[in-house]
């Protein structure tokens, strides 16, 4: 993918403005305080024009398809008589915007930093790491495989084992965390699902997945230690997930009123703000929180072009399936529904199509069934935490790819086993939430 282009500084001050305000209003209209959702999709809109610059052509062209393919969707249903919901160009991804940006503040928390101690080795090494970038991903997203990945790398090189222990125990925290992309996607897509019960029903799977993450990785490739070099995680440093668990726990019950999204990145935003001021006093506290905001908001563009494209596509969809009958192989939603489609999904992660665009499609494809949402969500996230570990178009991938010069490919075949053998848990675990929302 390469790296990211140079952007102008008046672009780049711009653009973090815009991202701040994203976040604040997006913020204000899950709190119920009468602000609309769309001033948060304005300014959403705003950044992307000002960091359009800074995507590479694959971004471009990629977010281009996308918009083209949900601006044909959108003829289609006016030429069938169909008024598309216009607001949704602004408002279909907000949210999860917002979140998302909000979210990337916890970066201000150090993990890892200045621990100076040998690397271990051995089984324990693997599953240290493994659970440890699982758990640290799950809160502080993509920032854990860079902490992890550089402190592992020797001399600048990381083997292919480590970059795979690495992707896996990241992605599966797609299953449960709600501070994770897929959980924001999930709760946009499948209309009426919980936090809580979706996030009680990913984590034993993610658990299992874990498991076989470990059991299933692939053997030391010639020039590599026989025994796994892992990361060197402290106890420690567990209390920013607990503390982040018991705040957005009891946000649901003293703020029933606010979004699920809206609970998590007020959250996220108070409790960067409070660690970044404990450690460095207030006035260089605020200063690093300027900082942040300057440098790691508008580095979010292939985030952001990516949910903008996808909202307008998923807008046009969702317009077009009001106009066509929507031909649907099956009559009703249930787990063995919900593992066919899946299973679509996951064949797609393997070609390169990203789980963001499968979800768009299958959630507005489903939409006429009326499809429990609890099962949906958790369809969604599985195809996220299981299917992107085969997509050589993976943001980790390409990012290990980028770094160490590892084959995005490659880290994707290796998975291929890993990838089936979730898949069958996941099938058996679909069936068990169906059992409980009483759908057998």
């Amino acid at each position: 993918m390469g790296p990211p282009r140079t952007l102008s500084r008046t672009r780049s001050t711009v653009a973090a403005w815009l991202m701040g305000a994203l976040v604040l209003l997006s913020l204000a209209h899950g709190a119920r305080s009468g602000m609309p959702a769309w001033p948060a999709g304005l300014a959403a809109w705003g950044a992307g024009f000002a960091l359009w610059p800074r995507l590479d052509r694959k971004q471009r062209r990629f977010a281009t398809v996308l918009c083209a393919l949900g601006g044909v969707a959108l003829a289609a249903a006016l030429a069938r008589g169909v008024a598309p919901r216009w607001v949704g160009l602004l408002t279909q991804n907000t949210p999860l915007l917002g979140m998302l940006a909000a979210v990337s503040f916890l970066q201000l928390v150090g993990i890892g930093q200045g621990d100076a101690r040998p690397l271990p080795r051995g089984p324990r090494a693997l599953w240290q790491t493994i659970a440890g970038v699982h758990v640290f991903g799950a809160v502080i997203n993509m920032s854990v495989v860079f902490i992890v990945v550089e402190r592992l790398a020797q001399s600048g090189r990381l083997t292919q084992r480590q970059a795979v222990a690495v992707a896996r125990g990241f992605l599966s925290a797609a299953l449960w965390s709600p501070f994770f992309a897929a959980m924001a996607v999930a709760l946009t897509y499948a209309p009426g699902a919980r936090l809580a019960e979706v996030a009680l029903a990913g984590a034993p799977l993610a658990a299992a997945v874990l498991w076989l993450a470990v059991r299933t990785l692939p053997p030391p490739r010639d020039g590599e230690p026989d025994a796994f070099v892992g990361f060197p995680m402290r106890p420690s440093a567990l209390w920013l997930p607990l503390v982040l668990t018991v705040v957005v726990s009891a946000g649901h019950f003293v703020l029933p009123a606010w979004s699920s999204l809206a609970i998590i990145g007020g959250a996220a935003l108070a409790i960067s703000a409070i660690a970044a001021i404990a450690a460095s006093g207030p006035a260089d506290g605020v200063e690093r929180i300027g900082a942040h905001a300057s440098r790691r908001l508008p580095a979010m563009s292939g985030e952001l072009v990516l949910f903008l494209a996808a909202g307008v596509f998923a807008t046009g969809l969702q317009a077009l399936m009001q106009a066509e009958s929507g031909w649907l192989p099956f009559a009703r939603f249930g787990p063995l529904q919900a593992a066919i489609v899946l299973a679509l999904m996951i064949a797609f992660a393997g070609i390169g199509v990203h789980a963001v665009v499968t979800i768009v499609i299958a959630s507005a494809w489903l939409a006429p069934l009326a499809p429990d949402a609890t099962l949906l969500a958790m369809m969604f996230l599985m195809s996220w935490g299981i299917g992107l570990t085969i997509n050589p178009m993976a943001g980790v991938h390409l990012s290990l790819q980028g770094r160490f010069g590892l084959s995005a490919p490659a880290l994707a075949r290796a998975n291929l086993r890993y990838c089936v053998a979730s898949y069958l848990v996941a099938v058996v675990w679909l069936f068990g939430v169906g059992a409980w929302r009483g759908l057998l």
